[in-house]
């Protein structure tokens, strides 16, 4: 029997949307049109007598594709649609929860599609329908926010357009077409047999990729001599991608990086990048011959077919790890003969693996262009004493209890409860007598706003406050709507000495990156070099190593929104947290978001959360409404 989950419908949100629409500018563009789709998840393998589902000759490897394509199909929309997404898991053991990277889903608290926190995952062969007004204009991703299953090819673009800003216009008349340069790094063992490593005792390492793929096309050097487990059509001819361009045109390339682990640098042989968007913020345009980018990170830059006509390498080149396979990309001008390329190179210069010039240059000319459109820009000059201040170091520690090797924050290792913690936090305001945010959560652990033991953070945690975290379960932060938050995430070594980068992504919000540096961060000093005129404004940013990064954001959303390092195993180890903003502004939840909790898997009972829930209740304000002050106490049935 096929279960039906559907989150709230837009009908229930149109007599709040003036509110929304005059946080993000324009409210003529209010349900221009909806736009649906339908995406199946299926496990496939890729077998000898069929390989073409292979991305790189590899054969054999468990895959989780949509539609059946790496990376996934686009989901595209303007600003101000209303996005119907129809969501199947075919998977026949496997559940699934489908995240929108970048968009803040502002009203839409169960849309998230995080799993464990805005709803339970949706489990084998169900369905589950996303619906939601696209706000966020940008280059964003979607993927699997379950475990690690987003590693298995279970991701791909978001492109929101919006037609009415004037700075989307000038930005348009730049460039004559576009395309997406989506980034990879591919394991060949699945994501929950690398999970299974990183939860075992001894711990096992993920290690390298076995190769890097760019739109769904890569080489495992092994199998160019041929092997059991290698397509026997294997050759970068076949399958590493190109890109067509024609001479004297300029392109923006949408580049997202979705990789598992590494951070890269992307280049093409003898072509200039101009960088003009960073995850939905137009920036002053500047010039580089290499990006970086971090796991989860996008940015569009323009580059023009100005080289003599033929075909270049667009290669990546690894950031912040020793090594790590190349990823390759042709481009190819089409009124040129096609020149043979060699995996020999010449490749484009990029840095080395470790040169953090680069990373600093970039971060130092990202500047927002139209700041004082953000109806936020204030909070760049709010009294410091008005702002709520957290510093978060990220530790590795062993667990007191398992002895697993574990990443924590604030001494704090973040696990993943059975129970949706929106849900745990909707009924906890809804049966204390406290007022949020003095109202305990069950079950979860309270990340201190400040690190419980401080100490120079370039030492070995071991000479500090040891190597066994402090405590571990659902990791919250209580905030409330109205406050400015300024959060220093402070980067401090492995318990193997190693200072690692990690990159950050928080749901729900956008932010200001205010400030970054190296060392630890001093807050009488480190404040000076702050940026608050025209900071980039983004929602995923890199943890140099040995780095701090502050960034500053108002609370506008009610919901539970992760915050997380985007590296899986990273965040399946417990580098992580929820804020937890104002429950008691949320609607009750619909049967969506707790229905594991239920016995019942009746499509009749799932279907109840359409509009109203049955309790007269508005999905976002909570309201009481005329139907809800005579409407019946639905009983849940728990498992």
């Amino acid at each position: 029997m096929r279960f039906r989950q559907i989150l709230p419908s837009a009908s229930s949100f149109m007599a709040c949307y003036a509110a929304i629409g005059a946080m993000h500018g324009d409210t003529s563009q209010v349900y221009a049109k909806t736009v649906e789709y339908t995406w199946r998840l299926i496990p496939r393998r890729a077998q000898k007598k069929d390989p073409s589902l292979s991305p790189d000759c590899n054969l054999n490897r468990h895959m989780l594709l949509v539609n059946d394509q790496l990376p996934g199909p686009a989901l595209e929309a303007d600003v101000g649609d209303t996005v119907k997404l129809t969501f199947i898991n075919e998977s026949p053991s496997e559940g699934a929860a489908l995240h929108f990277h970048g968009l803040d889903m502002l009203g839409y608290p169960y849309a998230d599609g995080s799993s464990s926190v805005a709803q339970c995952a949706l489990g084998p062969k169900q369905t589950q329908v996303y619906e939601f007004i696209a706000l966020d204009a940008g280059t964003h991703y979607w993927h699997g926010h379950l475990s690690m299953d987003r590693a298995d090819g279970f991701q791909g673009p978001i492109i929101i357009s919006d037609p009415k800003s004037k700075y989307e216009k000038e930005l348009k008349a730049m460039y004559d077409d576009e395309a997406v340069v989506f980034l990879q790094d591919w394991y060949h063992m699945s994501g929950p047999e690398r999970r299974t490593g990183l939860d075992t005792d001894p711990f096992i390492w993920i290690g390298n990729a076995q190769s890097f793929l760019i739109n769904g096309g890569g080489v495992y050097s092994s199998c160019l001599s041929g092997g059991d487990f290698c397509a026997d059509n294997c050759s970068p001819d076949n399958y590493i991608k190109s890109l067509d361009v024609v001479s004297g045109k300029t392109y923006r390339l949408r580049i997202i990086s979705g990789t598992e682990l590494i951070g890269v640098n992307f280049a093409i042989t003898g072509h200039k990048l101009t960088v003009v968007e960073v995850e939905g913020a137009i920036v002053e345009p500047f010039e580089v011959s290499s990006l970086d980018i971090m796991p989860a990170q996008r940015y569009s830059v323009l580059v023009t077919a100005d080289q003599t006509p033929g075909s270049y390498w667009a290669t990546t080149a690894v950031r912040y790890r020793s090594t790590a396979p190349r990823g390759y990309l042709v481009m190819n001008y089409v009124d040129a003969p096609s020149t043979p390329l060699s995996l020999e190179g010449p490749f484009p210069e990029q840095p080395a693996w470790d040169d953090v010039e680069p990373s600093i240059d970039l971060e130092n000319q990202l500047l927002t262009k139209n700041i004082d459109d953000y109806d936020d820009a204030d909070i760049l000059n709010a009294d410091p004493k008005s702002i709520r201040r957290m510093i978060m170091v990220g530790t590795q520690a062993r667990d007191l209890v398992t002895n697993q090797l574990r990443w924590a924050m604030n001494n704090v290792s973040q696990t993943f409860p059975s129970e949706p913690l929106i849900y745990s936090a909707y009924k906890a305001v809804q049966s204390s007598d406290s007022s949020w945010p003095d109202v305990e959560i069950p079950g979860t652990v309270v990340v201190p706003d400040h690190p419980p033991t401080p100490w120079n953070y370039t030492e070995p945690v071991q000479d500090s406050v040891g190597i066994y975290n402090g405590a571990r379960g659902p990791a919250v932060v209580h905030i409330s709507e109205g406050e400015v938050i300024e959060l220093i995430l402070q980067n401090a070594r492995a318990l193997n000495g190693v200072p690692e980068m990690h990159s950050w992504h928080t749901h729900g919000f956008k932010f200001y990156v205010v400030g970054f540096g190296f060392g630890t961060f001093d807050e009488t000093t480190d404040q000076e070099s702050y940026n608050l005129v025209n900071p980039v404004r983004r929602d995923t940013v890199s943890l140099l190593p040995l780095g701090w990064t502050a960034i500053r954001f108002r609370v506008n959303n009610p919901g539970v929104w992760p915050f997380h390092c985007t590296q899986p195993s990273h965040s399946m180890m417990g580098m992580g947290f929820q804020f937890v903003t104002s429950p008691d502004k949320l609607s009750p939840p619909p049967p969506g978001a707790y229905n594991c909790l239920l016995t019942s898997l009746d499509p009749a009972d799932a279907g109840q959360c359409l509009d109203d829930g049955g309790d007269g209740k508005d999905h976002m304000k909570g309201k009481k409404t005329k139907k809800g002050k005579k409407g019946k106490k639905r009983k849940l049935r728990r498992g």
